[in-house]
C-alpha cells in the first residue's frame, strides 16, 4: 500500500538549516539545542519526533561525512558532484524538511482521486497527475473557498456514490467498517481543507507578513528526487542550490 504525503514547509526556516555550518548543525542536533527552531506542530497533520529526525540526521551526516564550518547545502552539493548517489542525499534534505514543517497530510495513494479529482477542473489521466502542481494549486483553491464541513460532507457523499456505483453495500450490518471509513474521509478531507488555509495564509510571505509556508508532494516510497515543483523540489536543490544560489 502506497501513501500520497502532503508537507506543509517554511521556507526560510528551511533554507536557514540547510545554510547552518556543518559542524553546527550537528552539535545542535547532538545537544537537542535547535528544537526551538521547528515551526509549532499542527495537530491536523504528522509529524516526526524531534528525537527521531535527530537521529536520522546525525545517521545521515555521519553515512556522507559531512563536516568543517561550510553550509550543509554546499556539502551536500558537494558529495553529488563527486560522485554520490542522489536518492541518500535528496532522503536526508526530505528529513530536514521535516524540522521546517507544522506537519504533513497523509492519504492512501487511491484515496487521493476522491479528495481531489473533483476539485481540479476534470478527470485525473492516471496516478502520476495526483503528484502535479496544476493538480494541487487548482484543487486546493477550490477547496480553500468551501466551508471545511461542506467540503468533508461533498467528500462522504462522492464516497457513497462510488461505491453505490459499484454496486457495494453502505449497510455498516453488512460491512462492519463502513463508520470508521466514513468516519477517516471526514477526518482526511477536514485535514487538507486546513493545508488548503494554512498555504492560502502563507501567499503574503514575500510581502513581509510572516514566515510563509509551502508544500512538497510526494509518493511515499519512491525517489525523493521528484518531490517538489519548480524552484521548490529536492532535485533543484541538489543540481543547483537553494534557487540556483548558495544558501
Amino acid at each position: 500500500m502506497v501513501d500520497l504525503l502532503a508537507r506543509l514547509v517554511e521556507p526560510e526556516r528551511w533554507r536557514n538549516l540547510l545554510k547552518m555550518p556543518c559542524d553546527e548543525l550537528r552539535a545542535g542536533m547532538e545537544a537537542r539545542a535547535l528544537r526551538g527552531l521547528r515551526p509549532d506542530a499542527d495537530d491536523s497533520f504528522e509529524r516526526g519526533f524531534d528525537v527521531d529526525i535527530e537521529a536520522e540526521l546525525l545517521d545521515w551526516m555521519d553515512f556522507h561525512d559531512f563536516a568543517g564550518d561550510g553550509p550543509l547545502l554546499e556539502s551536500v552539493c558537494a558529495a553529488l558532484e563527486s560522485g554520490a548517489e542522489p536518492e541518500p542525499l535528496a532522503t536526508g534534505l526530505w528529513q530536514l524538511a521535516d524540522w521546517a514543517s507544522p506537519g504533513t497530510w497523509r492519504c492512501m495513494e487511491g484515496r487521493g482521486f476522491l479528495y481531489l479529482e473533483p476539485y481540479c477542473g476534470g478527470p485525473l489521466d492516471g496516478v502520476s497527475q495526483l503528484y502535479e502542481e496544476a493538480t494541487w494549486g487548482a484543487a486546493l483553491g477550490e477547496i480553500c473557498r468551501m466551508d471545511a464541513d461542506d467540503y468533508a460532507e461533498k467528500v462522504v457523499l462522492d464516497w457513497m456514490a462510488r461505491r453505490q456505483d459499484l454496486d457495494e453495500t453502505l449497510d455498516e450490518k453488512q460491512d462492519p467498517r463502513i463508520l470508521s471509513t466514513m468516519q477517516s474521509h471526514r477526518r482526511h478531507s477536514t485535514a487538507l481543507h486546513r493545508l488548503a488555509v494554512t498555504l492560502d495564509s502563507g501567499k503574503n510571505a514575500e510581502s513581509g507578513e510572516g514566515l510563509g509556508v509551502g508544500l512538497l508532494v510526494c509518493r511515499e516510497w519512491h525517489s525523493m528526487l521528484n518531490v517538489g515543483w519548480g524552484e521548490f523540489n529536492l532535485r533543484g536543490l541538489l543540481l543547483s542550490g537553494w534557487r540556483g544560489e548558495s544558501p
